[in-house]
């Protein structure tokens, strides 16, 4: 009997407190509140904008994570893992948004490999990444190659899928993998069609997580000679491709340092050092220098020019700064500041035996072609008096082009101009590198009709007053 009243007693108050805790659950269960969120927006911005890293300080959830029926996609610890991951596929790309009524940002992010996708808390703006994620740069600039220097495909092409050229660097864009032929065509096969290709480059990133270095395909010429476009514009990591040539490293046997100095001071001019490399063994520290050339094919003298830093010129003969080069030394080449000049048009006429310059009025219906080469020739030393050979050099270098006026004259004709070049040389007595150039032009037959094809204005608004 009291055996029987003790179980009933035992087991009345095992009911009773499991009760007791069942409703406190509940309770606590009812009182719990969730936030709401509110309608989905698309991030606008430019997408290579929205590239974020995670910070690690929060989770990403299947909703935003204070919201009722938030799953967990990936824990904070996988979000640190994710942040310091050395392979792009950990990239990832914001691209939609929602904010909770108590003012908390959640952006819609996926990783580049697409494996995790979700909601991270973000902070309190929509225009600013915070929180558990931040904005990324997936490459950094690099250094591009010389535009005329050639490199050798060396990697093997005997894959059945392209696994060398890319529209980016890999992994640096989401959703932006192998490259197509022509940037349009099919994907690039990477087949021994490619195989010892000749590569020139025109631009280089570097992976900010692989740290891998990619170079832009500038041109292309295939193993048997025959150019091609397909490679175009695709992207190729520098480990496959090789400079046959390159210098190799720098030693005292080797090698010869150039220092630049500033001819208005006689300083050295910071980070401007470069390194002469000859590619034979035959040289010791100490031996004089004499004709040997780099692994491009240049004298000690192409490459002192080829090194002069930007913002200055070099002399026109650098021989007597060289003459005692010697391997394992250091030569010091001086340099002047340059300065640029522009041209302003004038016309040139006679006056009885008077010439009278003046300037150049007429409108016409093209403009003058200034190449490259000529903008070159109107850079110099800024203390240099031009000599009536370089006025006259500089004036020559538009030898052929004609101007056409825009309109006919009284005979019903198109008055033609050219440049002359002892007019112009006449014209400008004592001026320096850096002062305007006054290029004359002398009228000449007039034409009954203008040809089919006129001299293009170039890039050169920089040049041309």
């Amino acid at each position: 009997m009291k055996s029987s009243l003790k179980k009933s007693l035992y087991l009345g108050l095992a009911a009773v407190s499991f009760a007791a805790v069942a409703g406190t659950t509940s309770a606590n269960a009812s009182a719990k509140t969730y936030a709401t969120a509110s309608a989905y927006s698309t991030l606008t911005a430019p997408s290579t904008s929205r590239n974020v890293n995670l910070t690690g300080a929060n989770a990403i959830y299947t909703k935003p994570g204070t919201v009722k029926g938030a799953k967990l996609v990936a824990t904070t610890t996988t979000a640190k893992k994710l942040n310091a991951s050395t392979n792009g596929s950990s990239n990832f790309r914001a691209y939609g948004v929602k904010t909770t009524n108590r003012g908390s940002v959640y952006f819609k992010v996926v990783s580049f490999d697409g494996h995790y996708r979700g909601y991270v808390y973000g902070g309190k703006s929509t225009s600013t990444f915070a929180g558990g994620v931040t904005s990324y740069a997936t490459t950094k600039d690099a250094t591009a190659p010389s535009a005329t220097a050639t490199y050798t495909l060396t990697a093997d092409t005997s894959a059945t899928s392209n696994t060398l050229f890319y529209k980016v660097p890999a992994w640096s864009q989401y959703k932006l993998g192998r490259a197509r032929a022509n940037g349009t065509g099919s994907i690039i096969s990477s087949t021994d069609t490619y195989k010892g290709a000749t590569l020139t480059f025109n631009k280089a990133a570097t992976t900010s997580r692989e740290g891998e270095t990619w170079y832009q395909i500038a041109s292309a010429t295939l193993a048997n000679g025959a150019k091609t476009t397909d490679l175009n514009g695709a992207w190729v990591k520098a480990s496959n491709v090789s400079n046959p040539k390159a210098d190799p490293a720098a030693t005292a046997d080797n090698s010869i340092k150039i220092t630049y100095l500033d001819a208005s001071n006689n300083n050295a001019i910071s980070g401007a050092d470069k390194t002469f490399v000859y590619g034979g063994s035959d040289t010791k520290s100490g031996n004089s220098y004499t004709t040997q050339k780099n692994n491009a094919g240049q004298s000690l003298s192409d490459f002192a020019k080829a090194g002069v830093p930007s913002g200055y010129t070099a002399t026109a003969d650098l021989s007597s700064a060289l003459t005692n080069a010697k391997f394992g030394g250091t030569v010091y080449v001086t340099v002047n500041k340059a300065a640029t000049s522009k041209v302003s048009l004038y016309e040139g006429t006679t006056s009885g035996t008077t010439s009278v310059v003046q300037p150049f009025t007429t409108s016409t219906s093209n403009k003058l072609a200034l190449t490259p080469t000529q903008q070159q020739a109107l850079t110099g030393n800024a203390n240099q008096v031009l000599s009536g050979t370089d006025l006259t050099n500089i004036a020559g270098l538009f030898n052929g082009q004609v101007l056409y006026s825009a309109t006919k004259n009284s005979n019903n004709q198109y008055d033609t101009y050219t440049v002359n070049a002892s007019a112009t040389a006449s014209a400008n007595s004592g001026v320096k590198y850096g002062d305007t150039i006054k290029l004359v032009l002398v009228k000449g037959a007039a034409v009954d009709s203008l040809p089919s094809t006129t001299p293009a204005e170039q890039a050169n608004s920089n040049f041309l007053n």
